[in-house]
């Protein structure tokens, strides 16, 4: 139960922190600012029509704004984690409707590389730490 609340956490992470965070005063973007971010990235690298760009914006800003209202939550940690689990499979089966299945075979292998290295990253800043 504890690695897969770690691994979603790690796939929230990687949605809300892609290219979102300001580096240097360590505040998180906006949620329409990640939104842009995350759909230029799904752009680039799923090669995205114009209409497909129109329509994984709005699935991205949906998402981030509901990420945002629950993070303010005063939820407990495993309400959030739950949360943000159904969240991701929501957001996963709208994307599965704009997306060809090819696009959406490389979004879940690019999802997966994308966890793997946080996860390492998380684990080296924990034994730097340490």
């Amino acid at each position: 139960m504890k690695k897969k609340i770690l691994s979603l956490l790690l796939i929230v992470a990687a949605f809300i922190f892609v290219e979102g965070a300001n580096a240097q005063s360590h505040q998180m973007a906006s949620a329409a600012d990640r939104a842009t971010k995350y759909t230029d990235w799904m752009k680039s690298t799923l090669k995205l029509t114009d209409d497909q760009v129109s329509k994984v914006q709005d699935i991205n800003l949906k998402y981030a704004n509901k990420t945002d209202e629950l993070m303010k939550a005063a939820n407990s940690k495993k309400e959030k984690m739950q949360a943000l689990k159904s969240q991701e499979e929501g957001r996963d089966a709208e994307l599965k409707g704009v997306l060809t299945n090819d696009q959406y075979q490389t979004y879940q292998e690019k999802k997966k590389q994308m966890k793997k290295k946080m996860k390492q990253s998380m684990k080296e800043k924990k034994a730097a730490g340490a």
